[in-house]
């Protein structure tokens, strides 16, 4: 089965085959030689240039006396990442490029560490405030393409609020984006009160970094870090005018964790950075 552009879960399971054939010490032409099969159709499927099936995931984990259970966890994922997800109703325009790589590996997040400068984070923002954002963001777009990220926005907070299994989600915001009067004194005042409330739930963890820090790690670089799935798998998604950038590398992503745990470090406590929050909602009354 073969396709023009794979997923998040198919370059996943590419990354996979590569790694049992390394981690066994045998070469492509070692592995490729008992299937009968030539080095560049093996080589199709572990860059994913060639989707692997189940039938593939078995004959290459065979060859490599791959453990059967880790072998038919990748025949699952295999099979999973033909579906599509719930974002794709919304649409090419609603959800472009490397966004829907993000949607996809949040969409099974056990745990999102985002950074965010100018702006409160998506997923604590309120419905006046994204207004806000998207009447300036998308002018001139039809009134579809305005509904559909409304409600997709919507779709991805809720992740915060289930009961079975609710999104850990540990944000560090710049205090700068809550001096910024995005929607005007009364749209940041319910802002301000929204992420207090949304620092109730147990799952939430909020940060602030404040002013007074000056330069800070990764100075002037928005991004979200993933994990996602039982095997903790790590991506970053940084954000741009257009879609965004989903990187999966591990170089890339240590590069941001280490960035994050700085940051942590240099950020006011949670509950320091409650009590900054209500000083600033009282100075907007």
């Amino acid at each position: 089965m073969t396709q023009n552009v794979a997923n998040v879960r198919q370059r996943r399971v590419a990354r996979t085959l590569r790694d049992w054939r390394r981690a066994k010490g045998a070469t492509q032409e070692e592995v490729a030689k008992p299937l009968r099969w030539s080095v560049p159709k093996l080589s199709r499927f572990e860059r994913a240039d060639t989707i692997a099936g189940p039938a593939e995931i078995i004959a290459i984990g065979t060859v490599l006396g791959v453990d059967e259970a880790e072998r038919d966890h990748l025949v699952r994922l295999a099979v999973a990442s033909v579906e599509s997800g719930w974002w794709s109703t919304y649409g090419p325009d609603a959800v472009r490029g490397d966004f829907e790589d993000y949607l996809e590996v949040e969409a099974v997040a056990t745990l999102l560490q985002s950074f965010e400068i100018h702006l409160v984070p998506g997923l604590l923002q309120t419905s006046d405030y994204y207004e806000a954002i998207l009447r300036e963001a998308v002018k001139g777009s039809r009134a579809e393409l305005l509904n559909a990220r409304r409600q997709l926005r919507q779709e991805r907070q809720a992740r915060l609020d289930v009961s079975d299994a609710p999104l850990r989600y540990h944000a560090i915001v710049h205090e700068s984006a809550l001096h910024l009067p995005v929607g005007g004194p009364d749209v940041m005042r319910n802002q301000l009160e929204h992420l207090l409330s949304r620092t109730e739930l147990p799952n939430v963890t909020l940060q602030l970094l404040p002013i007074e820090v000056g330069a800070y790690p990764g100075l002037g670089c928005a991004y979200h870090l993933v994990t996602s799935g039982p095997d903790n798998v790590q991506g970053v998604y940084l954000e741009n005018l257009h879609d965004g950038l989903y990187m999966e590398e591990d170089a890339e992503i240590q590069v941001y964790t280490l960035a994050y745990e700085r940051l942590q470090e240099k950020a006011l406590a949670p509950e320091a950075s409650v009590r900054r929050i209500m000083e600033l909602r009282k100075h907007r009354k």
